[in-house]
């Protein structure tokens, strides 16, 4: 079964959030729903944070993670920015009950599958772009967006 996906190229962008390393993945989001960083984040660009990065993991298992929206204006206080240089970038489709690890299981595919047997490789942090997250539905839709390069021969 092959792992679908598409090619975009994009030019240089920037986002706008809350970055912390957390003990766990995902830890973030529980931190900017919490404080009401999501809340001050639509006030100022008129929705909440729809993206997560993800810069990697700790060799105890830690989570450096961004919550953010894409940003195009200045510095904001109490925030942080992140810019990303123009890229090719791989997009995957999760959609499906959150209850059945339909994200994780994505993920895994990509990571164990479909980046070992491609002529790709991650290059920088990745983005899961949160189309639809509903808990009481069971129902989620993200994409996983992730910058790449060609492997060297």
């Amino acid at each position: 079964m092959t792992v679908e996906y598409t090619i975009m190229e994009r030019e240089a962008f920037k986002v706008l959030g809350i970055r912390r390393i957390t003990p766990y993945g995902g830890g973030t989001w529980a931190v900017v729903k919490g404080d009401g960083s999501n809340d001050r984040i639509q006030e100022l660009s008129g929705r909440f944070f729809d993206l997560g990065l993800c810069f990697g993991f700790g060799e105890d298992g830690s989570n450096d993670y961004m919550c953010a929206v894409e940003w195009e204006g200045d510095e904001a206080e109490g925030f942080e920015s992140f810019s990303f240089p123009p890229a090719v970038w791989l997009i995957f489709e999760a959609k499906g009950r959150i209850s059945d690890h339909v994200l994780g299981n994505v993920w895994k595919r990509i990571n164990q599958e479909f980046l070992p047997n491609s002529k790709y490789v991650k290059c920088m942090a990745t983005i899961e772009k949160y189309v639809i997250w509903n808990e009481a539905e069971d129902y989620c839709h993200v994409e996983i967006q992730i910058p790449v390069k060609l492997k060297k021969s």
